[in-house]
């Protein structure tokens, strides 16, 4: 199908003068899931759940490579989010006082995930330059919807850290100890301060909602992993990078220096796969991001703007294929996951603590693999959270595809 859809597009581009393009030079690739959700609503976390239901055209993603050579590949991944184009925030500095403007156009998002250029040094070693994901947790080489059972992806890694983070800068990549030793080095823009909170700790300081995306403040990050790289691995990351300089408004005299490490797992044995993810994540002078937050603009200040000094989130998840067990030809498995996570694991001296943001949710369900490149799950969850609050649970069905 992926190839069939290749010569097509290709032909299109051949049909004209300027493209001059050997149809075996370009390549597509792409993923995607529809869902279907009947869940417990808790408005502003304060009252006791109702029950909603929702269907999500929660991502379509299409994949183009460019072969230039034998050397060089230039990619490009876009991804369609929830059906529909987006809004943009837009920071105008030449106001007197500085001012915020929201453009919305519909409710979701087209968003360039990869636009890089890829170059092959040598077998051992590669580089990019462009925009890529930052290879921090399991989603980030993990996310197609092949490569986790859950009919969401994974909550836990979600609440800390951007989701499918992706940023720009260089990398340089390669494998080594005959392609068991696999590593990534980045350097990339940094996270804007502003935007972090008590419910999502660092995540909403990516910049990707900005026309522009301030890169005053750099950032590093490290992968390395042992293994096969979509099977058997054990690997860590470690990120670091100030975000004082990246503000718009009331920037900070300090760095706001952001760390996550993270260890991740996978293993398959036969029928049986497990995988699991420890990220534990420090913001340097926190009480300050805090204070300067609380004084930002009306619609742009979080309403939960104190930001912990540490955080945490970690997940398991395990997984049995029962087709043999059940005497059926498809793959069919029966999985169950357990995700844990503090965005206020430590608040530190000043910063207002709230136990709600402390959340552990124990999923399970049962997916049918029509084929390898087409899946039918099914989720049911339970979500737990700190303090007084009620449980929020919820049952996804998705049909998740790949070509």
């Amino acid at each position: 199908m992926g190839k069939n859809i290749s010569k097509i597009l290709a032909g299109v581009l051949l049909a004209s003068p300027a493209f001059a393009i050997d149809i075996d030079q370009i390549q597509f690739f792409g993923y995607g899931n529809v869902n279907y959700s009947k869940y417990d609503y808790l408005e502003n976390y304060q009252s006791k759940p109702e029950s909603k239901a929702k269907v999500d055209l929660e991502r379509f993603v299409l994949v183009t490579k460019y072969l230039l050579d034998d050397t060089t590949t230039i990619e490009l991944e876009l991804e369609y989010e929830h059906g529909g184009t987006g809004s943009t925030l837009e920071y105008d500095g030449k106001e007197e006082m500085g001012e915020f403007e929201l453009e919305v156009e519909k409710g979701g998002e087209i968003v360039i995930e990869e636009l890089v250029v890829e170059f092959t040094a040598n077998p051992k070693m590669s580089f990019k330059v462009g925009h890529f994901p930052v290879a921090v947790g399991l989603l980030a080489a993990r996310h197609l919807p092949s490569l986790y059972h859950s009919a969401v992806r994974n909550r836990s890694e979600s609440r800390i850290i951007p989701t499918t983070w992706h940023e720009t800068g260089v990398e340089v990549f390669g494998s080594l100890m005959e392609d068991k030793l696999h590593y990534k080095a980045q350097v990339i823009n940094g996270l804007n301060s502003e935007n972090f909170d008590s419910s999502g700790w660092i995540k909403h300081g990516h910049q990707k909602r900005f026309e522009h995306v301030n890169a005053d403040n750099l950032a590093t990050n490290v992968r390395v992993s042992y293994g096969d790289l979509v099977g058997n691995q054990l690997g860590f990351s470690y990120y670091i990078g100030n975000t004082g300089e990246n503000r718009h408004k009331l920037k900070l005299n300090s760095d706001g220096m952001v760390q996550v490490f993270g260890i991740h797992g996978v293993y398959q044995y036969k029928d049986t796969d497990v995988k699991a993810l420890y990220l534990f994540g420090t913001l340097g002078d926190n009480e300050k991001i805090t204070a300067a937050n609380y004084n930002l603009p009306g619609q742009y200040r979080a309403y939960n703007h104190s930001v912990a000094k540490e955080a945490v989130a970690y997940f398991v998840e395990v997984g049995q294929n029962i087709a043999p067990l059940i005497k059926h030809n498809k793959k069919t498995t029966l999985w169950g996951k357990y995700d844990y996570s503090d965005t206020m694991s430590k608040a530190g001296k000043g910063v207002i603590d709230n136990a709600r943001y402390e959340q552990t949710t124990i999923s399970g369900g049962l997916n049918y693999h029509y084929s390898d490149n087409l899946i039918f799950k099914s989720e049911i969850e339970n979500t737990e959270f700190g303090g007084t609050l009620d449980d929020m649970s919820s049952m996804t069905l998705s049909m998740a595809f790949q070509f």
